[in-house]
């Protein structure tokens, strides 16, 4: 298995925006080391779906908000909280300190 590790800001309220040279891996896993939490977003190249898996289940996407006609914005309240914007094709989501997410593709239609 590939790792890649890399040195991140982890205050409150930090967002980081990942970037890929070529393709993304199909599934990933992530882990935060230190510091409190901050928001990861990943801009894909194609229009797959996404899904972030915790402790063996998948974490819902945050609800529907009509007022953005997209899924809530990630607000940082628990490890794993995410959504996925459609037509951009970005995944966000939120980890912790400690907390081992995974992101696998997601059946959609």
């Amino acid at each position: 298995m590939s790792r890649f590790p890399s040195i991140v800001e982890a205050d409150s309220g930090s967002i980081y925006d990942l970037t890929f040279t070529g393709t993304p891996a199909k599934n990933m896993r992530f882990k935060l080391e230190g510091g409190i939490g901050l928001t990861v977003r990943i801009a894909y190249p194609g229009a797959e779906s996404r899904a972030i898996w915790k402790d063996g289940a998948e974490v819902s996407y945050n609800s529907w908000d009509d007022s953005i006609q997209s899924y809530g914005e990630v607000t940082q309240s628990f490890c794993g909280e995410n959504r996925f914007i459609g037509v951009q094709n970005i995944l966000e989501f939120y980890i912790t300190e400690g907390c081992v997410l995974e992101i696998k593709p997601r059946d959609a239609v």
